[in-house]
């Protein structure tokens, strides 16, 4: 059975990769319709399905716009042209595109590698065909920023790498491996106009096909969120899936960064409401029968007999994360957390502040992941089989 559930799952993953490279849609959670495109690396070959259409060299630059069913394409020279898919393939050594969004209007990004571009309901569809390492470049200065050191920017090369890997099947259906939004990981490509960009590319480099695997050697699920508020979270408690290598973790190491207190403010109505409407039952007389106190994570607020999870409490309020305590203050109730995310796997705060203080990679995963090996993903059969460099 284990063989077949492989089997089916290489046919899958296999069908949204091209020529090895990772098929990812970019500026997937915007309705654009018109971007300014132009050569910013490289050269390229354009081509409808297999047809040339032209090829483009450093500097070349093209206004794209949504025309019902087709990409109007406007050339530099006032020429205009038309069809139904464009494809930009890079046959220099580097290869580099540049998008700046016109309608509606947002910052400008680049994307190595290659780029197809079609329609869908009137807006533009970009899906970056993008080799592993320049991907996970992107991804690491996407979630990260550009304030960390390098040992911290190999940890995080190696957790996004992680689960690249362990979710290539995830938008099977819409043909493509991975979106570049929070629903995957942030992608916003590499930003050659920043100089820290070195440093991230060459943490990524030193780390270079490095996955994080569990003791039967299968790579593992690696979350990370920004700050855990102090001790982090066991994956059942979060998700409802044991995972042993996702256990809670004291972690001294997030405390006094900027994520790590919150507070917000809501009316006892809102309150009483939110409870009546999950149908929890609770005294009328005693508004202090609502004070909640987190001492240590817990995954369950309790009034009377009655119980409703701090996860659900936290996605209906927009609260920061589930660690925090709950006060009536008059016809209020204060909220006063710690942390930003779901709490599982990885703080990143507190990963930045042990490579800070010298610790390795190696050692800062070992605080967060427990039991886990890090190996090449080119020593797992199944990835030999559909990722290689080309």
């Amino acid at each position: 059975m284990k063989s077949l559930y492989f089997s089916i799952l290489f046919i899958i993953i296999a069908s949204t990769l091209s020529a090895q490279r990772l098929n990812i849609a970019v500026f997937y959670n915007y309705r654009i319709s018109s971007v300014v495109m132009n050569v910013y690396m490289g050269s390229y070959n354009v081509y409808e399905d297999t047809v040339l259409l032209m090829t483009l060299v450093q500097n070349d630059i093209m206004l794209l716009t949504a025309k019902n069913d087709s990409v109007e394409v406007k050339k530099s020279d006032g020429k205009i042209l038309r069809f139904k898919k464009i494809i930009f393939e890079g046959i220099s050594e580097v290869n580099v595109l540049k998008f700046k969004p016109t309608v509606p209007s947002m910052q400008q990004r680049y994307y190595d590698d290659d780029m197809q571009i079609k329609t869908k309901n009137g807006c533009l569809c970009f899906n970056n065909l993008v080799r592993l390492e320049n991907y996970i470049c992107g991804v690491v200065e996407s979630e990260s920023g550009y304030q960390a050191s390098e040992e911290f920017y190999k940890t995080q090369a190696i957790l996004c790498r992680t689960f690249t890997l362990e979710n290539l099947g995830k938008h099977y259906a819409e043909q493509f491996n991975l979106c570049d939004g929070v629903h995957c990981q942030a992608y916003k490509g590499k930003n050659y106009s920043l100089s820290y960009h070195a440093v991230i590319a060459k943490a990524v480099n030193d780390t270079r096909d490095l996955v994080m695997v569990d003791t039967s050697g299968s790579v593992i699920d690696a979350p990370f969120h920004a700050n855990c508020g102090g001790q982090t979270m066991n994956a059942e408690d979060v998700w409802g899936s044991y995972k042993y290598y996702l256990r809670s973790v004291n972690d001294s190491f997030c405390k006094y960064q900027r994520n790590i207190y919150w507070k917000k403010k809501i009316s006892m109505v809102e309150w009483k409401n939110f409870l009546t409407s999950n149908n929890i039952d609770f005294p009328l007389a005693n508004d202090t029968a609502f004070n909640f106190v987190q001492p240590n994570r817990k995954s369950f607020y309790n009034i009377e007999k009655d119980s409703i999870s701090l996860r659900k409490i936290r996605e209906y309020f927009n609260l920061k994360s589930t660690f925090f305590n709950l006060k009536t203050e008059g016809d209020s109730l204060l909220i006063s957390g710690k942390g930003f995310g779901h709490g599982v796997g990885l703080c990143q705060d507190g990963a930045m502040q042990m490579a800070k203080r010298g610790y390795s990679y190696s050692n800062i995963i070992a605080h967060y992941y427990k039991g886990v090996k890090i190996v090449s993903y080119k020593s797992i059969p199944f990835y030999q089989s559909i990722l290689s460099d080309d």
